[in-house]
């Protein structure tokens, strides 16, 4: 595969992150559809809708990131980074191209993804158990670091960057998961330190606005044991772990209201009281929208909720939007791709 830089026009200049927290005006959330690899843009402001292609045959792509005006997106078993433009940056020249696909390590894998600025980012490489530094302005992927068992995530809190290991074998739990860190500009030791976890499997993980790290452990597939892991990134320790997650939970959003929401597959939204440290809606409890389970979840400035609706994935999928908690009444459903499976918030200039 031929490696593309991106101009010299920066990818991720032009807007200001400086918005009213009541206001919506200028976000959008990017939508991540896995069957058809493409990337739904849906404008808060009028939950209009535009979709774009993601450029890369065999991709697969299940998470992304999104800063300013820029949304990356790992491509799985494609080995490479989608970094996309949001709607409306551009309309001229080389700028005017939506999607740049920049190349990894062959065989390396990419699941999750964190943003550290506005030129540089880190991916997780689980094929290679390491994660990648890439400079999604020019392209470079030429630094990589060695990390835990199954890199899943990653997670930017205060200038350090946490790497998120699921420590699989063959698809299943071999142990406890466990997170790497290490300082995003600093030197970096040969053996990276570890935050070990009590539960198996972590796969997500976002950081509240409490700065604390909420890992989602899915467990043993089939096994229901399903935990939430709370980090403190200064303490570098877990601190509580939450059990009652059900079967295989899937992203979580932190919500303004200092509620952890948590997309689930057969419960809908599941839903922690990040303050009391305590499951609210557990399985059995969920909010289903249109009666159906969530495979991710965004939040938007004004506090409301983008909960994606896969569907049976043979057909285009539906994103509701929800009123903020306790009511999650719907405002409206729009169709994206097939199986949207993850979402992001960015800006539009």
């Amino acid at each position: 595969m031929k490696r593309i830089f991106l101009a010299a026009v920066a990818l991720a200049a032009g807007c200001s992150d400086a918005l009213e927290q009541t206001s919506s005006a200028g976000q959008v959330i990017a939508v991540v559809n896995s069957t058809d690899n493409t990337a739904s843009f849906v404008l808060a402001a009028d939950f209009s809708v535009v979709t774009v292609d993601l450029q890369m045959p065999g991709g697969a792509a299940t998470s992304a990131a999104g800063r300013a005006s820029t949304v990356l997106v790992p491509l799985g078993p494609a080995d490479a980074v989608a970094a996309v433009r949001t709607p409306g940056y551009c309309t001229t020249g080389l700028c005017a191209r939506p999607v740049v696909v920049i190349p990894l390590a062959p065989g390396s894998g990419a699941t999750g993804v964190a943003i550290q600025d506005d030129s540089i980012a880190w991916v997780a490489n689980p094929s290679h158990d390491r994660v990648t530094r890439i400079n999604y302005v020019t392209g470079d992927t030429s630094a990589s670091i060695i990390v835990g068992s199954t890199p899943r995530a990653v997670a930017i809190v205060r200038g350090v960057v946490y790497v998120i290991n699921a420590n699989l074998s063959g698809g299943t739990p071999a142990g406890s998961s466990s997170i790497s860190w290490f300082v995003a500009r600093g030197a970096r030791p040969t053996q990276l330190p570890t935050i070990p976890l009590t539960g198996t499997n972590a796969e997500f993980g976002v950081v509240g606005d409490d700065s604390l790290l909420y890992v989602v452990d899915r467990g043993t597939p089939g096994a229901g044991d399903g935990k939430l892991s709370i980090v403190d990134p200064m303490a570098k320790q877990e601190i509580v772990v939450l059990n009652g997650l059900g079967e295989s939970p899937g992203p979580a959003a932190y919500h303004p209201s200092g509620l952890l929401l948590v997309a689930s597959a057969t419960d809908g939204i599941l839903e922690v009281n990040a303050l009391a440290r305590s499951v609210t809606r557990g399985p059995g409890q969920g909010v289903k929208p249109g009666g159906h389970g969530v495979s991710g979840l965004a939040v938007d400035q004004r506090g409301r909720i983008y909960a994606l609706d896969p569907g049976a994935c043979a057909a285009a999928g539906t994103v509701h939007v929800l009123s903020p908690p306790p009511d999650y009444g719907e405002l409206r459903s729009v169709s994206v791709g097939t199986c949207p499976a993850a979402a992001a918030v960015a800006t539009t200039p």
